[in-house]
This record gives structure tokens, sequence and C-alpha cells, in this order.
């Protein structure tokens, strides 16, 4: 029998999860429930669950708060709910959390159970702190995870980003090349900044990092690195660059 927890500050969220749970997931018993900071923490170091299902937004703080109050005591998974459509659930799908959109949807929540079941793993806590970092930070810093390890980055030091297979390269203006273990369409996806823009199908680069661009759409950007453009998008590259100046003028 795997136990767990809810911790949820709508009372009609809250009954709605444990009733999927009751229903469709009899091998899951939620031992309790927790709608503020304090009660989080206490409950959870309390009943010692397998499974948290945490609100992101609670009454008093939010679930990084419990998190954080518990330390490095994370022998558990987090499961995450979020009414966020934004920024949040990239960074999470990103950083390979398990997560829920609310309202929770029965096939989502099988899907993310299903996905537990499989890795059966306990909560990371390098890789949160990574997250709490990037979210706190406002998107001014990716990090990004490089031999099992989270380094992070400035957006404004990155020059461009190279897609090599599954994996991406990451050149800085400090002269670092970094090989990041996501593909460059999950890189783009977590860089909300339009001053970063894919120019080639393997090359995302930092507008603010172009030295110029030529009549035949080749790019030269700060480092000395050319970067050549499909003759399909070349226009669209000089315009979109033309604008970027533009608006910076």
């Amino acid at each position: 029998m795997i136990t767990a927890v809810i911790v949820e500050d709508e009372k009609s969220s809250m009954e709605y999860l444990l009733s999927i749970l009751t229903k469709n997931h009899s091998n899951i018993q939620v031992l309790a429930s927790a709608s503020n900071v304090d009660d989080a923490v206490t409950m959870i170091e309390t009943n010692k669950p397998d499974i948290v299902f945490l609100d992101i937004q609670l009454q008093d703080g939010s679930g990084f708060e419990v998190l954080d109050k518990l330390k490095r005591e994370m022998p558990f998974e987090i499961i995450f709910t979020t009414g966020f459509l934004d920024y949040k659930e990239r960074a999470m799908d990103y950083f390979a959390f398990y997560y829920l959109n609310k309202p929770v949807q029965e096939h989502e929540l099988k899907k993310v159970l299903d996905m537990y079941f499989v890795k059966r793993t306990s909560f990371d806590v390098q890789k949160y702190m990574a997250f709490k970092n990037q979210i706190k930070s406002k998107n001014q810093i990716i990090n990004i995870i490089v031999k099992d390890d989270y380094v992070p980055i400035k957006l404004k030091d990155i020059i461009f980003c190279d897609a090599s297979g599954s994996y991406t390269f990451i050149h800085t203006i400090h002269g670092d090349q970094y090989l990041a273990s996501r593909n460059l369409k999950r890189i783009e996806d977590l860089i909300e900044d339009e001053g970063f823009y894919r120019v080639h199908r393997s090359k995302l680069v930092n507008m603010k990092h172009i030295s110029v661009i030529s009549k035949d759409g080749i790019i030269y950007m700060c480092n000395g690195a050319e970067i050549s453009t499909s003759v399909r998008s070349k226009k669209k590259v000089i315009a979109m660059y033309q604008l970027y100046l533009e608006t910076r003028a």
C-alpha cells in the first residue's frame, strides 16, 4: 500500500482529488490533508508518506515554503498541483517533476501515478533547489543539467544554443561551452525572452550578441561564430533582427 497526504488550500479541490484517488486508485491510502504551511510540515513529518500532493499556492504561503521547512528530509515523492498555465509549468516539465494542472483530470492523474510506480524515486532536493532558483530569478537564469549537476547560466550571457541530437550546446560570452542534457526545443520552451530567436532548426541565438547579419543571411556573433540561415527563413530572420534593434533604440 502506498501512503499519501494532500496539501491543498481549496477544500473542493482537495475533496475532488481524494474522491478520484478513492475511486480509481485503491492501492493509495490518503492519510491526512492540510491547507497551510505549518500544518503541512507537521502532517508530513508525522505521517512520513510515500507521496505528497502539493499545491503551489496555499492560504498563508506556498508549497515551496513547506519544502524549505522540511529542509533536506524528503524521502517521499512530490506531485505538484498547480493552476499556473505559464512559466512554472514549463519549468516543472523541464526539470521532469511530477505535476498536475488544476482542475485535476482523472486520466492525467493516472498518467502521473503510472510514471511514479515505474520510477518509485524520492524527491530530488538538488533538482528542487535549482528549480526554485530559476523561478525566483524570474527567468533571468536558466539552470541546465550538465553531467547530473545543475549549472546556473544567466540568459544575458548566452550567445547562442546549438542542437546536437538529444543534447544542446550552450555558448556563453565567457568562452564556456556547456553540453546540456536537453534538446534544443526544451531549452527554447524554457527561455521566455524576446531577444532569443530560432534562426535555424538547430540554432537559437541571442540577438543581443549578433554583430552583423550579411545580405546573404550569414549571422556573425560577438564571439566570431558564423551561423547560416536557410534560404526560406533568411528574410524573416533579417526582419526580426531589425525589429529587435528598433525596439532597443
